[in-house]
């Protein structure tokens, strides 16, 4: 089974849509899929509409966190979020700000 966790689109710095990269996912024999862009989640919706038209790819709702710590910078992952909970938005606005 391919997996992969660790995908940014253009809601990001990546160079694809969400639309175009599940699709490419599809068609790459992808099966688990994540979408992390760094302190976004505004490509999951369409992402999750995407994936809807490849039966047998899943795609799990993800974000990859910039802070900084003592010796730099610092990229968390995390995955399976409530993106659509209505606070969650507002903690990146305000993560993003605080930088």
């Amino acid at each position: 089974m391919q997996v992969d966790l660790h995908l940014h689109t253009t809601a990001s710095d990546g160079v694809l849509s969400p639309a175009e990269l599940v699709k490419l996912a599809a068609r790459q024999g992808v099966r688990v899929m994540a979408i992390t862009d760094h302190d976004s989640t505004e490509g999951l919706a369409e992402g999750f509409a995407a994936a809807r038209r490849h039966a047998g790819l899943r795609l799990i709702p993800g974000i990859e966190l910039n802070t900084e710590g003592p010796d730099g910078e610092i990229h968390i992952l995390g995955y399976f979020l409530r993106y659509r909970a209505p606070a969650f938005p507002e903690t990146l606005v305000s993560l993003r700000a605080s930088r």
